[in-house]
């Protein structure tokens, strides 16, 4: 667990919320992009959570930094909803990237 606590200690580890809604977002900006994390379904958008940790090797440690980030009581970013579409289509470029 120790490159999750220095991930979080880094800073990389980022809860976005958009509001009024409340969405949240968890990010970890990693060694090739920002992936997106969601800790409630323990999925991650980098390449090792498809080829490790969906093959049943253990979760990536962009996983482990939100949960350690979780414990640590992490505070939000706060955005307006009205940023939530186009924080997504980024995101998802970042991902599409990052898997070529």
């Amino acid at each position: 667990m120790e490159k999750a606590a220095d991930t979080v200690a880094a800073g990389s580890v980022k809860l976005h919320v958009f509001m009024p809604s409340g969405k949240k977002l968890w990010t970890v900006v990693g060694r090739k992009g920002e992936y997106w994390v969601d800790p409630e379904l323990s999925f991650c958008s980098c390449k090792d959570y498809y080829f490790v940790t969906l093959s049943g090797g253990a979760p990536c440690y962009h996983i482990k930094s939100v949960e350690k980030a979780i414990e640590e009581g992490m505070e939000a970013l706060e955005f307006s909803d009205d940023d939530y579409a186009g924080f997504l289509q980024a995101l998802a470029g970042e991902a599409e990237n990052a898997l070529h």
